[in-house]
């Protein structure tokens, strides 16, 4: 009787000890253990001169002034990070000028979860924000994928007249661009489970990165040097499917992707 009574306690005290280690990987179970670098916003380029950038920037604007884009950025990523300031008048000098036109929107199908294709098509929340601003200008949109690194070769083109999450470092004098649109810092990321809680702790360890950011990685030589190794991955998904699996020990991503897979 005392050994089945035991057996039982085990089995419910195995039990409770299991629920949490289930609890975090079913939301991800991944935490941010240090900044890498500082402020790397979002942005929307334009060809140099370009009138879109008026058109599209004033109804970005009109739109952060409801729940839209906030909404928006809550369903995507967990919390607001809705950079641009609010204003309902914003598209009030437009109006009279605005064209009935079709938009050739650059997107990088990497960049999850800004933009990715999935059977339903193309989608991320960069798909729903320039969405949401071309209905409201009454304007068709074409997307175009494309990489995010070539933005201005694809501007310049005209293979594109707008391209999306143009990040603080991409931004060139060939270019014009909205206002900041998502809030966005470099971090460092490890799995919940793992006993990495601050930069330190990967030292000798695997660090994986996306080759768009190894430009960003090689701004801090000695840390680079203090790893063990350097994995790359060509998209974002692949990024923390390498980290859930153990592949590498931790990895440098934007915070705005950290907040995605982390929700």
């Amino acid at each position: 009787m005392r050994r089945t009574v035991k057996r039982a306690l085990c089995l419910m005290l195995c039990v409770v000890m299991l629920v949490p280690v289930c609890a975090c990987g079913s939301s991800g179970g991944f935490r941010v253990i240090d900044d890498y670098s500082g402020e790397s916003n979002y942005y929307i380029a334009f060809r140099k001169g370009d009138k879109l950038k008026d058109y599209v920037s004033a109804a970005m604007k009109v739109l952060a002034a409801s729940s839209t884009l906030r909404a928006a950025s809550v369903q995507w990523f967990g919390e607001n990070l809705i950079a641009v300031d609010g204003d309902q008048d914003a598209m009030e000098p437009y109006w009279d000028s605005v064209p009935s036109r079709e938009v050739i929107v650059g997107i990088d199908l990497d960049n999850m979860p800004m933009s990715f294709q999935s059977n339903l098509g193309y989608e991320g929340f960069d798909v729903d924000l320039i969405g949401q601003i071309c209905n409201y200008l009454s304007w068709n949109i074409t997307f175009y994928p494309i990489s995010i690194a070539n933005a201005e070769v694809e501007l310049n083109a005209g293979n594109i007249d707008i391209a999306m999450a143009v990040p603080s470092a991409g931004i060139t004098d060939n270019m014009d661009v909205s206002p900041a649109y998502l809030s966005s810092r470099y971090v460092l990321v490890a799995r919940f489970g793992s006993h990495i809680r601050r930069r330190s702790g990967l030292k000798g360890k695997a660090l994986g990165v996306t080759v768009a950011d190894e430009q960003v990685l090689y701004q801090n030589e000695k840390f680079v040097q203090s790893l063990g190794s350097v994995i790359y991955q060509t998209n974002t998904e692949g990024l923390f499917q390498a980290l859930m699996k153990g592949e590498v020990d931790g990895v440098l991503a934007s915070s705005i992707v950290a907040a995605y897979y982390m929700k």
